[in-house]
């Protein structure tokens, strides 16, 4: 059989039969892989730590109908220092569901690979989690082909606002245009900071003032082109990041 050999992080993992685990890679060659990790149940594997969530590694594959092999690897990094913070790793977590749950399996994405790993690296050092977390929400959407409009109305196609956000048409609605069901309101100060995200991705973002009130409104954006493009919804680590912020 074919074999594959590609950096990858480690989305998730979860029991598989009495020793093994089945794990959940993204790739950099091969997109998502579901692989097969054999005996890494057992606490003397020597591959028990390379297959934790959260963990960038390299992996050699052998390539299966439906599942592939984990046939050797070595970590290059775990990304220790957002596992001893809860809220990091929370975030961390995050990002690795909605990629997991937003893309197909054995789809090359190297964008979105480039990305997370950039997110993840901006984590361990930006101050503002949130603000990492909304830039990183909007890439993803960008480079799976759900880039929001934000420069005028996807209707009428003027530029004048104030406007609406509406996640069904996944762009801005002018106020003279009929309300779509889920709309909802965002400052022109909002899609400022979305298009600079946008076009900027993580370059400078410590010097991009996020206000309380315009995380919310890039959170609600967001969510709701994952949830009516993607059918990505009730995510877990997201409603246990809400849980957190809250307190």
């Amino acid at each position: 059989m074919a074999e594959m050999r590609s950096p990858a992080i480690v989305l998730r993992g979860r029991d598989y039969r009495e020793a093994d685990r089945l794990v959940t890679l993204l790739t950099r060659d091969a997109g998502k892989v579901t692989v097969v990790a054999r005996g890494t149940k057992k606490t003397k594997s020597k591959f028990s730590a390379l297959v934790e969530p959260l963990t960038l590694g390299h992996f050699l594959l052998r390539r299966g109908k439906s599942l592939d092999t984990l046939i050797q690897g070595e970590i290059i990094k775990p990304y220790n220092s957002l596992r001893k913070d809860l809220l990091l790793f929370t975030y961390a977590q995050y990002f690795c569901e909605v990629c997991e749950r937003s893309l197909p399996e054995n789809e090359p994405a190297v964008p979105v690979f480039t990305l997370l790993l950039t997110a993840l690296e901006t984590l361990e050092t930006e101050a503002d989690s949130a603000r990492v977390a909304r830039c990183f929400e909007l890439n993803l959407l960008d480079e799976l082909g759900f880039r929001p409009v934000l420069d005028a109305c996807c209707t009428c196609g003027t530029a004048t606002g104030p406007f609406l956000f509406t996640p069904g048409h996944g762009g801005l609605l002018c106020g003279h245009c009929p309300r779509e069901p889920g709309s909802f309101p965002v400052s022109g100060a909002t899609v400022a900071i979305m298009q600079r995200f946008l076009d900027q991705g993580f370059h400078r973002l410590a010097v991009c003032n996020v206000s309380p009130a315009a995380n919310e409104e890039i959170r609600k954006v967001c969510a709701g082109i994952f949830r009516d493009s993607l059918g990505v919804a009730q995510l877990k680590t997201l409603s246990f990041l809400k849980t957190m912020e809250s307190i």
